[in-house]
């Protein structure tokens, strides 16, 4: 690994502190269970944003939610068994590049912590440096957030102690704009932060919905929810990726595909390596069996999300293109014939097919 590159090139990013994936509140259980007062202000501080409100004003409230919750706490590393769980593919030089530290805490805590800070990262970037994208991409960006917020609520401080006692902190109306530094690159690495927060909210919300599904069967609405939850993650984890290529092709062949190559960084580096998509992929693969004879509400529920996780791939296949993917190969396969697009298709129609529950012949 080339250490020194990678540090100075990631200190231009605010750090995004996040659990390691098997630590997060991947269950209703788990989120109860962790569940404690700072984290039921800092929601009660943010939950009533709504898509209308600017984001100054969505900045000033999320500002007055971090400042409810713990500091981050220490780093943390990957221990040898966590290595062989997975097959390892450079998963901390990839979250080294991109300004992610891996740290442990209380679960539920640290996720909205997390949460809280790749989207306070984006609204400076965008209220600083300005946004292309359309407005519908904006508005699923940010309902993915919100989504997360309400889940975390409504599971584990609606109808309990903590919610009579939440209390809103106060707002800094003022607030300004500017802790981030504009340029690709920094565009690129704060895009990829979104996109890692936004999955981890789709392993808590596809875990819970696995606890549902397996304990409680005959609960359709609350199946539903769950669905309709990771469906709004998965569709702003596709605008996060628009995000992160709002630039120029001549931006990400001058600074941002020179940065993920040698000398700067290990080859075969890519967006792929993230170690939480694979057991996001693996929290779908327990769901698979689950939805093979649904309620009529969750198979509608289930397809939709089908369809936005196609729509997700799509997004990261039309970045790809608009960098020249459609022709040269991806940093994954240098020197192959293969253009980087049509590996994105394969994994897109590969993964959407080990997603996609096996019917009983009608």
């Amino acid at each position: 690994m080339i250490e020194v590159d990678i540090q100075a090139h990631s200190a231009d990013v605010p750090p995004l502190h996040l659990l390691k994936a098997e630590q997060l509140p991947a269950s209703r259980g788990a989120v109860i269970g962790t569940m404690n007062q700072r984290v039921a202000d800092a929601l009660r501080t943010v939950i009533d944003i709504t898509p209308q409100d600017s984001d100054r004003r969505a900045l000033a409230a999320v500002d007055a939610a971090l400042t409810c919750l713990a500091s981050p706490p220490a780093a943390a590393t990957y221990t040898d068994a966590e290595r062989k769980a997975l097959p390892d593919d450079l998963y901390e030089e990839h979250d080294l590049f991109f300004g992610a530290i891996r740290v442990t805490g209380n679960p539920v805590e640290t996720f909205v912590s997390t949460m809280l800070e790749a989207l306070r990262s984006q609204l400076d970037d965008a209220l600083s440096a300005g946004i292309t994208l359309s407005s519908g991409e904006r508005a699923d960006l940010r309902e993915a957030f919100w989504t997360t917020f309400h889940m975390v609520w409504r599971i584990g401080v609606a109808g309990t102690p903590f919610e009579s006692a939440a209390r809103a902190r106060a707002w800094v109306t003022d607030v300004r704009a500017g802790d981030v530094k504009g340029g690709p690159l920094i565009r690129w690495r704060l895009g990829h932060q979104v996109f890692f927060a936004l999955i981890q909210g789709l392993i808590v919300s596809v875990g819970c919905l696995e606890e549902c599904l397996r304990d409680d069967p005959d609960d359709v609405d609350s199946a539903c929810r769950l669905l309709e939850d990771a469906t709004a993650l998965m569709i702003g984890s596709g605008a996060s990726l628009r995000y992160a290529g709002d630039f120029t092709r001549t931006h990400y062949a001058d600074s941002v595909r020179p940065a993920m190559m040698p000398p700067h960084i290990n080859a075969k580096f890519s967006g792929l390596q993230l170690r939480d998509h694979r057991i996001l992929l693996k929290l779908l693969h327990r769901v698979k069996p689950l939805v093979a004879s649904p309620a009529p509400a969750v198979d509608k529920s289930y397809r939709l999300l089908l369809d936005a996780m196609s729509t997700a791939y799509d997004a990261h296949i039309s970045v790809c293109s608009r960098f020249g993917g459609d022709r040269e190969s991806s940093l994954r396969t240098p020197g192959s014939t293969v253009p980087a697009v049509e590996v994105l298709q394969r994994f897109r129609d590969r993964r959407l097919g080990a997603a996609t529950p096996d019917r009983p012949a009608e």
